[in-house]
């Protein structure tokens, strides 16, 4: 499955989020990603019914205002970007 990602990122965890997934436990309740950048790995872990919440954590400020943006209103900044 082709999983589609709002923010490329250098050094994104997308083309390997495939590999990290199986190392999961099966009875996650809360995924927490530290170094969060494109978010790869959530997203992957979302789209594959892997974890059920997501808490997203990076040192970049703006990056993790933007993931708020795009989680809390994505009609809202789709209309100011597009």
């Amino acid at each position: 499955m082709k999983i589609p990602h709002p923010i490329p990122y250098q050094g994104s965890k997308r083309h390997i989020a495939k590999y990290i997934l199986p190392f999961f436990p099966h009875d996650i309740n809360t995924l927490i990603e530290p170094f969060a950048g494109s978010a790869a790995v959530s997203i992957a872990a979302a789209c594959y019914g892997k974890a059920s919440r997501f808490h997203l954590n990076d040192i970049n400020r703006p990056l993790m205002t933007l993931w708020q943006e795009i989680i809390n209103d994505p009609q809202g900044i789709a209309e100011r970007v597009f």
